[in-house]
């Protein structure tokens, strides 16, 4: 299946595994900002020794232990659709978050074209997911919510038929997990 959540924080994927079902969780490729992760990948050569361990750690560990792989939003994006369509073909689900960027309103930003653009490329259920509470949390300051502040709700699976342009497609899904 494909995974379209909104996108509030770094920490939107641990919401999510925990919000799956078990059995999705361990085999879940999740989309992360291209730029940022070849920004990890390859610092800047300004960047301090020990940064630039603690960055390649930080992509490292993304990429082996989280299943995180390069969704770029400028250019780029071919080779990370191919990576979404190869994951899909050995039976893992993907997790996008189509805002392209974290919510600086607590709202629900516009979702790109592309995710109408992979959504009709594979062509797989998607199932729309919406985090609640995690704004309201990072704005005040906290690094800790209380039990019960922050929820996750999961709709139900859509298809949609092929050929449909992309931008309905993101349009649609976006009406979707704002319904949630």
């Amino acid at each position: 299946m494909l995974v379209v959540c909104n996108h509030i924080d770094d920490v939107d994927l641990g919401f999510v595994l925990t919000a799956l079902p078990r059995r999705f969780r361990h085999r879940l490729a999740a989309a992360a900002g291209g730029e940022s992760m070849e920004a990890l990948r390859t610092p800047p050569v300004d960047r301090s020794f020990m940064g630039k361990i603690v960055d390649r750690t930080k992509w490292i560990l993304g990429s082996a232990l989280l299943n995180i792989f390069p969704l770029p939003r400028q250019a780029g994006f071919r080779e990370s659709f191919q990576y979404a369509g190869d994951a899909v073909d050995r039976a893992y689900s993907v997790l996008v978050f189509p805002e392209g960027r974290h919510t600086t309103t607590g709202e629900v930003q516009p979702f790109r074209a592309g995710i109408g653009i992979l959504a009709d490329e594979l062509k797989i259920p998607i199932v729309p997911m919406r985090i609640d509470g995690l704004f309201e949390v990072k704005k005040a300051g906290k690094r800790m919510a209380p039990p019960g502040k922050i929820k996750v709700t999961i709709g139900p699976p859509v298809r949609f038929a092929p050929g449909r342009h992309p931008e309905e497609i993101a349009r649609e899904l976006q009406k979707r997990v704002e319904e949630l």
